[in-house]
């Protein structure tokens, strides 16, 4: 037996133990072994999966595996009548990028980075740069960067993050909103026709730092093909300070543009630079699968628990270890999931609601796999969603929270549950990164489907804050690595509760409810 049909072997068995039954659903965490929340992430951070990403044979490797393990727990297929969701995407990978203008380079990828997503080996696009400040346009938020400018055919500059995180008074203060994430500010430089979009980086804004937006962004980017029927050629970030320089060689000054953008009566900069963005250019099809099971209830109403099987794959750049493993992001979200679903479907016969599980592709590419299912999927059934992301892996938490609950009363329901058992109720304090908008329970959110991203808590009952600290030093680096002396009670105490919250609303057949506190767009 190979290696790694060995561990194919390990993983799939060890997830069948403790399969009795007691009267209840909650409090189960007793009967998961160490070992059987270790099989699962264990085998996600294999060095043998190449980092998991889409349309590479680590990521077909690892839909095999979740398709296997849904098999192993008798889980009924979700997707007419097989487990696999096919959606295809489209792979752009830009070297060696340039930025050129009559005074100046940004070299890549110390200064520039991004796609160009022609179907073209060598691309050279060249405008005019255009200051938009936020990029923001929004109603909800009584702002407009845009005043009615035709931008059509520029190059747009955008600050990534809100107003808010410079005025308390407007927006959610330093609680980032959806209009601050950076994948917003595309969406809207789409919408007015602009041919491409250089997003703003510092530290304080982005909240990580520039090596993230290398790791993130020098390697293949994915589109679903409805992303990419629009104008904007290039999408890329650039380095503050370089573009700083840059610009004060026109004698133009960033630091003053940035005190006209946080005000109300902002309009759009024309710089009168001309810069040419050119740089070498790959692509590809990529075919790939969400893998979806299913556990049938009383009602064919149903919650869909979800967590994203990839991540960044590998960068043959980096000396040594170049493997982004991803076992907490998102191996131990996709092991808690499981454990979840194995559960219920032992206690199948008390579910009210159905349940539908969705291991999700290419979320580290824009939520594409979420995206594409909630479009793809009759969103009229589902009352809610739970999301499982890069769960805690150390001691058990003083606190449990539900990143996204307080849009909806899900986050009562949630505070209650905690009470009752003697924890309390924290939110997340990376509020300002805003990770809500950036995990797969979004996707469900601006569908108008009341979701949630449960996990326990930053703050350990030992004092320590392991997890706060992963998000700033091991995230999206190739440190995100298994490690066999993890005590996994953060894992425990995430499932636990994400079974109490699904038997309350089995038990009161309660559909949650959105609140009057939405600080994004929701569709229909």
């Amino acid at each position: 037996m190979n290696r790694i049909h060995f561990l194919f072997f390990i993983a799939g068995i060890s997830i069948l133990v403790a399969c009795t039954k007691p009267n209840k659903t909650i409090k189960l965490s007793s009967q998961i072994s160490k070992k059987e929340m270790q099989s699962v992430t264990e085998f996600l951070g294999n060095d043998l999966l190449e980092g998991r990403a889409p349309g590479t044979r680590g990521g077909k490797l690892t839909e095999i595996y979740l398709k296997s393990l849904c098999k192993i727990l008798a889980l009924e297929p979700g997707q007419n009548n097989t487990y696999l969701q096919p959606f295809d995407m489209k792979g752009f990978t830009s070297s060696n990028i340039q930025a050129r203008t009559d005074k100046g380079k940004l070299h890549f990828p110390d200064d520039i980075v991004g796609t160009f997503t022609v179907e073209e080996t060598s691309v050279s696009l060249k405008a005019e740069l255009v200051f938009m400040g936020f990029g923001i346009q929004s109603d909800l938020m009584h702002w407009d960067d845009y005043k009615e400018t035709d931008v059509k055919g520029k190059i747009l500059i955008c600050r990534v993050n809100d107003p808010g995180l410079y005025n308390p008074e407007i927006f959610e203060g330093d609680t980032l909103t959806y209009f601050g994430r950076w994948i917003y500010k595309i969406e809207e430089a789409v919408r007015h026709g602009a041919k491409g979009i250089l997003l703003l980086h510092t530290d304080e804004t982005a909240g990580y730092d520039w090596n993230v937006v290398k790791n993130s962004w020098s390697g293949e980017d994915l589109f679903i093909q409805s992303d990419l029927q629009n104008n904007l050629i290039f999408r890329g970030w650039v380095k503050e300070s370089s573009l700083s320089r840059l610009l004060e060689s026109y004698g133009l000054n960033l630091s003053d543009m940035y005190k006209s953008s946080l005000s109300k009566e902002f309009k759009p900069i024309a710089t009168g630079v001309e810069i040419e963005i050119s740089g070498n250019n790959t692509f590809r099809n990529v075919s790939n699968n969400n893998v979806i099971a299913h556990i049938p209830g009383q009602s064919k109403e149903r919650i869909v628990l979800s967590a994203h099987i990839d991540h960044l794959g590998m960068d043959s750049s980096i000396e040594g270890d170049g493997i982004y493993n991803g076992a907490i992001d998102n191996g131990t979200a996709v092991a808690a999931m499981m454990i979840t679903a194995k559960i219920l479907k032992a206690y199948q016969e008390n579910l009210y609601y159905s349940i539908t599980i969705l291991a999700c592709n290419a979320e580290e590419s824009g939520l594409l796999g979420s995206k594409y299912f909630v479009q793809n999927t009759n969103r009229s059934n589902i009352i809610a969603n739970i999301n499982f992301e890069s769960t805690p892996v150390w001691d058990q938490s003083k606190s449990i929270m539900g990143i996204g609950a307080r849009f909806s009363d899900l986050e009562e329901i949630i505070k209650d549950l905690a009470q009752q058992n003697g924890i309390d109720y924290s939110r997340f304090s990376l509020a300002n990164q805003g990770l809500f908008y950036r995990s797969d329970q979004f996707s469900f959110a601006r569908y108008n489907i009341p979701a949630v991203w449960i996990s326990a808590g930053e703050e350990e009952v030992t004092g320590q804050t392991n997890y706060t600290q992963f998000w700033s030093t091991d995230y999206h680096t190739v440190r995100d690595e298994y490690s066999e002396d993890w005590k996994l009670d953060g894992m425990k105490q995430t499932i636990d509760y994400a079974l109490m919250l699904i038997e309350y609303l089995n038990s009161n057949q309660k559909q949650p409810k959105w609140k009057n506190n939405l600080t994004f767009p929701v569709s229909k």
